[in-house]
């Protein structure tokens, strides 16, 4: 059996699964396998997103796993509208799949858009008048705390054994009040980190239904790209613009291929 969390507990996923309206939506669900059984999520998973890929307004779905050998999946999947995610996620057929995971498996889905963030990534506006912009100090202090999806394997062990590319995973949950100073504080991380050698590309998501979780998709060369850019003063300096009382949650990840509904 599977268990479902919130990484905002004021905004959980089956509220959000209530929006109303026709724009496309994105969850992105990150798992936590028990130990020794990811292939078995991964198998499970498969039997799940073949009768979701069936229902009406089903776009895409790409599994992704963490790197050096992580129990982390994540699945990022793409509906024409929440009604359309809705309607399949209570279907009979597949409800009927959730008691079939492995015992101690854990979920974490969650709604997004894309935001549009100048110079880093394209979606939605945001109200950036509405924030200050804080300059770069690197003496500061950085507000944003980080925690481990897994604590066996933290990033930075991640890090050291991924020598080719690769997406991280960033989950915020910015204070209540502050998404869009949180978004601002990310405009500045994101200039920072694409002047840094082995960045590829990032995009911005931010909960919908008022959620605080902003969620962040970079593609890096590698680990040690990724480490020396995080490892870098201004790297400290930049994220001290983030609102006191940020949370972070990161993961190293690649794509899994998965026959018939996705590839690495």
């Amino acid at each position: 059996m599977i268990t479902l969390n919130d990484f905002d507990s004021n905004v959980p996923f089956l509220a959000q699964l209530n929006e109303a309206g026709a724009e496309p939506v994105t969850i992105v669900n990150t798992f936590l396998a028990p130990e020794g059984r990811v292939q078995d999520v991964i198998e499970i998973w498969r039997q799940d997103s073949e009768i979701m890929k069936a229902k009406p307004g089903f776009i895409s779905a790409q599994l992704h796993r963490g790197t050096a050998d992580s129990r982390v999946l994540t699945n990022v999947a793409v509906w024409e509208s929440t009604k359309a995610l809705q309607e399949a996620f209570v279907s009979p057929d597949f409800q009927a799949v959730l008691p079939t995971y492995p015992d101690g498996s854990v979920a974490y889905p969650h709604l997004v858009r894309p935001v549009a963030v100048p110079g880093i990534c394209l979606g939605a506006p945001w109200d950036s008048a509405a924030v200050g912009v804080q300059d770069a100090d690197e003496s500061a202090v950085p507000a944003i705390e980080f925690f481990e999806l897994t604590p066996e394997l933290p990033v930075a062990n991640q890090l050291a054994s991924t020598e080719s590319d690769f997406t991280l995973l960033d989950v915020l949950v910015a204070p209540v009040g502050k998404v869009e100073q949180a978004i601002a504080a990310y405009q500045q991380t994101g200039a920072f980190m694409k002047q840094q050698p082995g960045f590829i590309e990032a995009q911005l998501f931010r909960g919908i239904s008022g959620s605080r979780v902003l969620i962040n998709l970079a593609v890096w060369e590698s680990g040690k790209a990724l480490f020396d850019a995080v490892s870098d003063p201004g790297f400290a300096a930049v994220t001290a613009a983030y609102p006191v009382g940020s949370r972070c949650t990161r993961h190293a990840l690649r794509r899994v291929a998965v026959p018939g509904m996705c590839v690495a």
